[in-house]
Formats: structure tokens, sequence, C-alpha cells
């Protein structure tokens, strides 16, 4: 029984680490027409008010790399506020992952792992969901997250806006373009940094047992059931839907890179090229509407 449980679990790791190739099945056309984003993305707006947003900027800025156990309680405004939105969603996931970043910045192309399993050397093991929090977001920000389908034939391109959670499984690759179309350039130029490119995000993964070396916040007598932030109803989110791309207006050539060594990138290459339709720059160049593009591999 447990010998079948393992090689189960290799052929997911397998899967996940051919899909992390970004490989288009077989004849892939490059022609889409509209759809909603499906079950490996979700997109929802208006998950938190405006005010809760600010309270939450306040206390994400003290915001440590940790996780907690859901069903110990939760200890911090930030805390109770990801497990609501969860307990809205209906999902049950036990423990929760959590950082934050408040500046704009260039993330390579990467499925987010157990770091410090990785690092060792073990079995990439991914979280059950992923999810990027808009908190504020500056007037010049144009720095959508990017998830790339598991089938390698599309990549969805969601803006940072203020009180949308980006929802995505937690095997996908993903990234942060800075500048928005640094992917289609040969060279960039720095550019610095202003209020008008803050980009106030909580990040936060859940998973069925919490990744290794991540500080664990300890069991709270007196769950935090009171706290000031909490999600929306979920009747009152809106589930954005993607615009995808034709592919009528050509194409354009990109370039991506991953992120980490060999072994964290699951043996891929350093960078991946593929053809676009040539939307592809206006769609991450969006600061609110969500896009799908069409890719194709050689």
């Amino acid at each position: 029984m447990q010998k079948a449980m393992f090689q189960h679990h290799r052929c997911l790791l397998v899967f996940a680490a051919a899909a992390h190739g970004f490989l288009p099945p077989p004849n892939a056309k490059a022609h889409l027409q509209r759809r909603a984003v499906d079950d490996e993305v979700q997109v929802y707006d208006g998950v938190f008010a405006p005010r809760d947003l600010e309270a939450l900027d306040v206390a994400s800025n003290d915001a440590a790399h940790r996780a907690f156990d859901r069903s110990a309680g939760v200890g911090t405004i930030l805390e109770a506020a990801l497990d609501s939105f969860l307990g809205e969603l209906g999902d049950e996931s036990r423990f929760v992952e959590y950082w934050a970043r408040d500046v704009w910045k260039h993330i390579e192309a990467h499925a987010d792992v157990d770091e410090a399993e990785a690092k060792a050397g073990g079995e990439l093991r991914y979280p059950t969901h992923g999810h990027v929090l808009g908190v504020q977001v500056g007037a010049e920000v144009a720095g959508p997250t990017v998830v790339f389908g598991r089938r390698g034939d599309v990549l969805t391109s969601a803006p940072a806006v203020a009180g949308r959670v980006v929802r995505f499984a937690g095997d996908l690759v993903h990234a942060v373009p800075r500048p928005a179309d640094v992917w289609l350039r040969s060279f960039v130029t720095a550019v610095p940094s202003t209020a008008a490119h803050r980009r106030s995000v909580v990040l936060f993964n859940t998973w069925d047992a919490p990744p290794r070396d991540v500080e664990l916040e300890p069991e709270y007598a007196l769950p935090f059931r009171d706290a000031p932030v909490r999600a929306a109803p979920r009747t009152g989110w809106v589930a954005a839907a993607a615009t995808e791309d034709d592919g009528g207006g050509g194409e354009v050539a990109l370039k991506v890179p991953r992120l980490g060594d060999g072994h964290r990138r699951a043996g891929q290459p350093r960078h991946f090229s593929a053809t676009a339709a040539a939307g592809l720059a206006a769609a991450l160049g969006e600061q609110t509407a969500v896009r799908a593009v069409s890719l194709n591999t050689p």
C-alpha cells in the first residue's frame, strides 16, 4: 500500500515538473476566444473594503515570513483577514504560509515550493493554492501577477488591484515582470521607485502540512475572533473574466527567466522562449483588466 502511494506521489511530481517546462499540447493552435478564468486561476475583486485595506497595509508592514495553523486560532489582524477569506471561499486547508511585499519588484518565473526542502535537495513540494492579495497599488504600477497555464499554451495576466485576490493552483508557474514588457525587450534601464510605483501585496499559500523551517505561530489560547478586518461576504465579490487574445494580430517573441538553481527549477533551463499573440504587451501593461494570451513554444 505504501509503495503504491509513493509511486502515485512520484507520478504527480513528474507531471508537475513537466508542466513547469511550459510545454504545449501537440498541434496547439494560438486561437482563443473569451472565457471566464478557469479552475487553474481565479480572480476575485471587492474581497476587502477600502477601509479594511488601509488596516491591512499597516499590519503587513510588520509581517514576517511565517505560517499559522487555522485549527489553532488566529492571533493577528492579518491572519484573521486571510482566514476569513478562505472561510468565505470554503477552503478548509489547515495551514497558511504568508509574507508581504510593498515594492513593485521583478520576480522571475517560478512555482512556490517548500524552499528549505528544495534547498536540501529533497522532493519539490508544492502548496495547495497560491494567492496574491492587492492591498495598496500606486497610480503608475503595471505589475501583473502572470500565471502560466499547466499545458503551456496560455498565460493569464492579472494586474495588482487593491482588494483583488488572485488565486491559482499551487504548482503553477507565475511571475511579476518589471517593467511590464521586460520579457519582450533586449535590454532594460532601471527605473527609480516612487510612491506611484508602490505595489503593496500580501502573498499567501495554503498547505496540508506546513513548509519546513517556516516559523509556525503558536497555538492561541484565545482565538482572535473579533478581528476588525474580515473579507466581505462572498456574495459581494466580483469574479473577473479574462479577455483572451485571438492571435489575429500576429505574434511577438518573448524570453522569460526562471528562478533558482536547476533543482529549484525542476530540471528546466534557466530561460524559456516562446511566441505569443501580439496583444501580449498591451495585456501586461493593463492596470485593471485580466487578460489571457496564447503561447506557442518551440
